[in-house]
């Protein structure tokens, strides 16, 4: 690309030099020359096309330069990199030779590879050929049109070459050549000389062989006797095709007879006219079995239960295989290859396997064999299984216990849940023929006891007490796994014998509570503690009470037989608001028995105390009116609500010249103004009163310093 200027100065006013302002990226100018060219590569971003625009700026050589600028715009267009390419068409086409002008000979199509425009708008002509004069194409679709009458070119040949050419840039083109032959009348169809074709080829043919030939004639000349052969659309799923001019039916997919051992399919013959003529034929395609599957167990490891002392010959397991093949490759021989092959024996034609020899649990429990299973093929194969045999026990000896009777004893005392003991049968029997099992019976089983069906642990089911120095007899029964059948069972006798002991007295109670007041009386009854002892012996369930723990200050004591709790001493809250009495119940026995409960003996509060003032100190400064607070009384009670406040307050024989006055609730004021050079300290007697029944006082003096209105704090009264 260049762009030019002129300048109608002469000399050097008129020399040119271009410049592109602002610079560019893409493009660069020739100062002098005014050409363009391009910086880099400059590629299509999927569209179809692209556009630059940049301004190129003119200055001539004056002094003082003139210029003028022009807008250059480059579209960049995809380069064109492929010609057209014509789709197949038939090598010789048959044009009868009545075929009217202006009919359409066939449809000739190009494609183009290339994207964007370079494939837009191919353009078709006629190019070469002796047929030129009878045809013409239409340039943008490319149908081909009969020109003028063929009529007396019948059994001529014409050649015609067509050219495609697309719009790029480079424009591109490519050419077809096509061959016609005139022909006369299409009379007669493809024939085959049976309706029917069978053909047969064994399951293992390769990919790419040949199955068969089909063969069709035409009686007609020419390409009218020219015959194409095809598969029918319905059966072009099949493993078959069939080559278009040899009729060779060939096989493109592996066969499987056990899939599919027979093929229908229909092949068509069409012949060259001009308006084709077809004939059909049926053929099946026979596929025929070779040994190609192993024989297959249903397993590849059985594990068979087989009891011990079976007889010779006993059968075992009947083992199966099958084979997907058929007839003779179906046929399954079955032999022993391995394991304990001396023990046993298989039929090679059922597969029953049966015993050579007895078993016995107790020498052995486990064999096994490798069987293997054999098609008669003629390509032979086989399939291996791993069989265990595992020998079952048989109850061959009953349970035994070593004596008839066993004897046992207890303490009456000792818990539901306590093992007295255990008792063991042998049996020479192995695995769970060999098992034990006990079970009580007998009207002495619901006394107290039972048995661990399992361990032979004989235990307790509830208390014994009632049961001392006494004896309880039952039976226990030894048995296998199973029903009971007399034969498989034994039995002993167990003899428990409970033994008596020194019980401790039990308390009614585990914790008395009892509430007292604090006023009451030496010699009040606080409360009455029993107990029950449950000995048989008449020394042994007599008992006595006594105070073990926690009297305090001596303050109780227990009639050892009747149990009564009373005061000894006199009680007081204020120093003993609870007690916590530990008392001993012990009987006669030997050794004697010992039984234990609490007493707990709450403290009641009665008003037995008079309140207290909290200080009987105050002070108040010279020269203060009447009625200044001089304090605010408090008092504490040791006794408890609602025998304490709230407290009353009152000065005890007050005067009308009193220098004070008391609120009830404690407020001290005074009644004067006071001159300390005059009385420097006032005694002030005040009686305080609880809020208790009856009603608790006491009187206190309080003590009242004045003080100067300049006094340091070191001052005392």
């Amino acid at each position: 690309m260049q762009v030019l200027a002129q300048d109608a100065d002469l000399g050097q006013n008129s020399e040119i030099l271009y410049v592109i302002e602002p610079p560019s990226e893409k493009f660069w100018v020739n100062a002098s020359s005014g050409e363009i060219y391009t910086k880099q590569p400059l590629m299509l971003n999927n569209s179809d096309l692209e556009i630059y625009q940049f301004i190129v700026f003119v200055f001539d050589g004056g002094s003082s330069p003139l210029y003028s600028n022009a807008t250059v715009t480059v579209r960049l267009e995809p380069y064109n990199y492929h010609p057209p390419m014509f789709l197949t068409l038939k090598p010789l086409i048959a044009l009868p030779y009545d075929l009217a002008v202006g009919t359409e000979v066939v449809q000739i199509t190009a494609i183009d590879q290339d994207v964007h425009n370079n494939s837009g708008g191919i353009e078709y002509v006629l190019n070469g050929g002796n047929a030129s004069d009878f045809f013409l194409i239409h340039a943008d679709n490319g149908k081909l049109m009969l020109k003028q009458s063929i009529a007396a070119s019948v059994n001529s040949f014409f050649t015609l070459v067509v050219m495609a050419k697309d719009q790029g840039f480079p424009s591109l083109s490519s050419q077809i050549e096509m061959s016609f032959e005139v022909t006369d009348i299409n009379q007669f169809s493809p024939s085959f000389r049976e309706p029917y074709v069978t053909f047969s080829t064994p399951e293992d043919l390769s990919v790419g062989s040949v199955i068969g030939k089909i063969q069709a004639e035409d009686r007609d000349y020419g390409s009218n006797g020219a015959i194409m052969y095809g598969i029918t659309q319905e059966n072009l799923y099949l493993p078959f095709s069939i080559g278009e001019t040899s009729g060779l039916l060939t096989l493109i997919r592996e066969l499987d007879f056990e899939k599919e051992g027979v093929y229908y399919l229909q092949i068509k013959a069409m012949d060259g006219g001009w308006v084709s003529k077809t004939g059909m034929v049926n053929v099946t395609v026979v596929v025929t079995d070779v040994n190609d599957n192993p024989p297959v167990f249903s397993s590849s490891e059985y594990i068979i239960s087989l009891p011990e002392n079976s007889d010779i010959g006993s059968n075992v397991f009947d083992i199966k295989a099958t084979d997907a093949d058929s007839g003779v490759n179906a046929q399954i021989v079955y032999s022993l290859i391995a394991g304990h092959v001396d023990k046993f024996l298989i039929d090679s034609r059922s597969g029953t396997i049966t015993t050579l020899v007895v078993f016995d649990y107790e020498q052995e429990q486990n064999f096994d064999l490798t069987i293997k299973a054999t098609n008669i093929g003629g390509l032979t194969l086989f399939s291996l299984s791993y069989f265990v045999i595992q020998i079952s026990d048989v109850n061959e000896f009953k349970p035994i216990f070593s004596k008839k009777e066993l004897n046992f004893s207890v303490f009456k005392n000792v818990p539901a849940g306590t093992v007295i003991g255990k008792i063991t049968a042998t049996d020479d029997d192995q695995g769970p023929e060999g098992q034990v099992f006990y079970l009580m019976f007998g009207q002495k089983k619901y006394m107290g006891f039972e048995i661990n069906k399992i361990s032979g642990e004989i235990f307790t089911t509830r208390s014994l007490r009632s049961q001392g120095n006494s004896h309880t007899d039952f039976k226990v029964l030894a048995k296998n796994p199973g029903v009971i059948t007399g034969t498989n069972v034994d039995e002993t006798l167990v003899r428990v014998t409970v033994i008596d002991i020194n019980e401790a007295p039990v308390f009614t109670s585990v914790l008395y509570v009892a509430n007292m007041s604090e006023d009451s009386p030496i010699g009040t009854s606080v409360i009455t503690v029993s107990a029950l002892d449950e000995d048989s012996i008449l020394d042994w369930n007599r008992f006595f009470f006594n105070i073990e723990n926690g009297n305090t200050n001596s303050s109780f004591a227990v009639n050892p037989s009747s149990g009564v709790v009373s005061i000894i001493s006199l009680l007081d809250r204020e120093l003993w608001s609870h007690y916590n009495l530990t008392l001993t119940a012990t009987d006669n026995g030997s050794p004697p028995a010992t039984g234990t409960t609490n007493v707990i003996i709450n403290v009641n509060d009665v008003n037995d105390n008079a309140p207290k003032l909290t200080f009987n100190e105050a002070h108040v400064k010279e020269n203060q009116p009447q009625g200044t607070v001089v304090a605010r009384l408090n008092a504490s009670d040791s006794d408890l609500v609602p025998n304490q406040g709230p407290f009353t307050y009152l000065l005890v024989n007050p005067s009308t010249d009193s220098a004070f006055s008391l609120t009830s609730d404690g407020v001290l004021v005074t009644t004067r103004t006071f001159d300390r050079e005059q009385i420097s300290l006032y005694q002030v007697l005040v009686a305080v009163m609880d809020s208790g029944i009856p009603q608790q006082s006491s009187t206190e003096i309080i003590y009242k310093c004045q003080r100067s209105l300049f006094y340091s704090k070191e001052t005392t009264c």
